[in-house]
Protein backbone atom coordinates (compact mmCIF):
# COMPACT_ATOMS: atom_id res chain seq x y z
CA UNK A 1 0.00 0.00 0.00
CA UNK A 2 1.33 3.49 -1.12
CA UNK A 3 1.55 6.24 2.02
CA UNK A 4 -0.52 8.91 0.85
CA UNK A 5 1.56 11.66 -0.49
CA UNK A 6 1.03 15.64 2.26
CA UNK A 7 1.50 18.27 -0.83
CA UNK A 8 0.92 21.88 0.85
CA UNK A 9 -2.09 23.47 -0.90
CA UNK A 10 -0.96 26.70 -2.73
CA UNK A 11 -4.34 29.33 -2.39
CA UNK A 12 -4.18 31.81 -5.68
CA UNK A 13 -5.85 34.91 -5.67
CA UNK A 14 -8.48 35.56 -8.27
CA UNK A 15 -6.61 36.32 -11.51
CA UNK A 16 -3.07 35.81 -10.15
CA UNK A 17 -0.43 33.32 -11.46
CA UNK A 18 1.70 30.55 -10.31
CA UNK A 19 4.64 29.82 -11.84
CA UNK A 20 6.08 26.49 -11.90
CA UNK A 21 9.64 26.09 -13.87
CA UNK A 22 10.65 22.82 -15.48
CA UNK A 23 7.12 21.14 -14.34
CA UNK A 24 7.37 18.31 -16.61
CA UNK A 25 6.29 15.29 -14.96
CA UNK A 26 4.46 17.28 -12.28
CA UNK A 27 0.97 16.88 -11.15
CA UNK A 28 -1.41 20.07 -11.11
CA UNK A 29 -4.74 19.22 -9.20
CA UNK A 30 -7.17 21.75 -8.70
CA UNK A 31 -8.56 21.64 -5.25
CA UNK A 32 -10.90 24.50 -5.14
CA UNK A 33 -12.44 27.40 -7.47
CA UNK A 34 -10.91 27.27 -11.61
CA UNK A 35 -8.15 27.70 -12.85
CA UNK A 36 -5.88 27.64 -16.43
CA UNK A 37 -2.45 25.61 -16.65
CA UNK A 38 -0.73 26.60 -19.65
CA UNK A 39 2.66 25.40 -20.63
CA UNK A 40 5.74 26.62 -22.87
CA UNK A 41 5.53 25.42 -26.67
CA UNK A 42 2.06 23.91 -26.36
CA UNK A 43 -0.91 25.69 -28.08
CA UNK A 44 -3.31 23.43 -25.57
CA UNK A 45 -5.19 25.24 -23.10
CA UNK A 46 -5.99 23.17 -19.36
CA UNK A 47 -8.97 24.36 -17.61
CA UNK A 48 -9.43 22.68 -14.13
CA UNK A 49 -12.18 22.81 -11.77
CA UNK A 50 -12.82 21.62 -8.45
CA UNK A 51 -11.34 17.52 -8.10
CA UNK A 52 -9.24 17.48 -11.70
CA UNK A 53 -5.54 17.60 -12.39
CA UNK A 54 -3.40 17.48 -15.38
CA UNK A 55 0.07 16.46 -15.57
CA UNK A 56 3.10 18.83 -17.14
CA UNK A 57 4.52 17.09 -20.05
CA UNK A 58 6.55 20.17 -21.51
CA UNK A 59 10.17 21.27 -19.99
CA UNK A 60 10.08 24.92 -19.28
CA UNK A 61 7.72 27.33 -17.71
CA UNK A 62 4.04 26.30 -16.90
CA UNK A 63 1.48 28.79 -15.24
CA UNK A 64 -1.58 28.37 -13.48
CA UNK A 65 -4.09 31.37 -13.48
CA UNK A 66 -6.87 31.25 -10.99
CA UNK A 67 -9.95 32.68 -12.59
CA UNK A 68 -11.56 33.10 -9.11
CA UNK A 69 -9.79 32.65 -6.13
CA UNK A 70 -8.68 28.83 -6.17
CA UNK A 71 -6.46 26.35 -3.65
CA UNK A 72 -4.36 23.86 -5.93
CA UNK A 73 -1.33 21.24 -5.52
CA UNK A 74 1.85 20.72 -7.72
CA UNK A 75 3.74 18.03 -6.59
CA UNK A 76 5.00 14.26 -8.29
CA UNK A 77 2.29 12.75 -10.62
CA UNK A 78 1.34 9.44 -9.08
CA UNK A 79 2.61 6.40 -11.33
CA UNK A 80 1.23 2.94 -10.73
CA UNK A 81 3.63 0.31 -10.82
CA UNK A 82 4.16 -2.16 -13.73
CA UNK A 83 2.65 -5.70 -13.72
CA UNK A 84 4.80 -8.22 -11.88
CA UNK A 85 4.61 -11.13 -14.15
CA UNK A 86 5.69 -11.40 -17.80
CA UNK A 87 2.98 -10.84 -20.50
CA UNK A 88 3.38 -14.86 -21.72
CA UNK A 89 3.11 -15.45 -17.73
CA UNK A 90 -0.05 -12.83 -17.94
CA UNK A 91 -2.48 -15.02 -20.00
CA UNK A 92 -5.77 -15.60 -18.87
CA UNK A 93 -6.98 -19.24 -18.06
CA UNK A 94 -9.45 -19.29 -20.97
CA UNK A 95 -6.54 -18.49 -23.71
CA UNK A 96 -4.20 -20.91 -21.42
CA UNK A 97 -7.09 -23.54 -22.05
CA UNK A 98 -7.19 -23.36 -25.51
CA UNK A 99 -3.64 -23.30 -26.29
Amino acid sequence: MLAPLELEPIALQARTVHRIDNGRGQQVTCVRGVVWVTQEHDSRDIILSAGQSAVLDRRGLAVVYAFKDALVTVGAAMQLPAPSRPAERARSYAERAWA
